[in-house]
């Protein structure tokens, strides 16, 4: 593996790191709307929805992307 494939690798476990925050952050603004009882139908609750949705989305794509790279090395979790 060259030092480039290296820091590809080290920039996507990064990125997932960050990502994993972000959707860790809306998925607790979600529980913050669940506790002060407001409706599952409310914009607020839809956009907090939509919102974590979509970080997790993204989250799992480049979870994806990210092993399909480490296979291509040989590289399993535990080798980690």
């Amino acid at each position: 593996m060259t030092a480039k494939e290296k820091a590809k690798l080290v920039k996507q476990a990064g990125r997932l790191y960050t990502l994993g925050l972000t959707v860790e952050k809306r998925k607790e603004k979600l529980r913050r709307l669940v506790e002060k009882k407001v409706p599952y139908d409310s914009p607020q609750m839809k956009e907090a929805l939509s919102e974590f949705e979509q970080a997790n989305e993204e989250w799992k794509r480049l979870e994806r992307e990210h092993l399909a790279y480490r296979a291509q090395f040989g590289i399993e979790n535990s080798d980690i």
